[in-house]
């Protein structure tokens, strides 16, 4: 490999603009994470994780959410919150 090809593999990915739409919507609630190509397994979702507010999940990491329930959407975007109630996280894109 070289020097290019390791820097490039060692950058995270870039916040898809997506998500820095949704990300400027007023949703009423702490946003611990935004969503992209979410496919929905029965009550929870499996997405790439985007601007996680604990700072934990880097960008573009996969993540598994614990069940979760639609609160609301917007501009095309869905805001869900795990059955809990602790966490709360945008859907940006879903698989079909």
């Amino acid at each position: 490999m070289t020097n290019k090809q390791i820097i490039r593999l060692a950058q995270p990915p870039a916040v898809p603009p997506l998500v820095l739409v949704a990300s400027n919507i007023d949703w009423g609630v702490s946003v611990d994470a935004y969503l992209c190509s979410a496919a929905r397994i029965g009550n929870r979702y499996a997405a790439e994780a985007f601007l996680d507010r604990s700072g934990v999940i880097n960008d573009g990491m996969t993540v598994a959410t614990p069940p979760v329930t639609v609160l609301m959407h917007k501009n095309g975007f869905m805001l869900v919150r795990s059955q809990c109630l602790k966490d709360h996280y945008v859907i940006v894109t879903e698989h079909s």
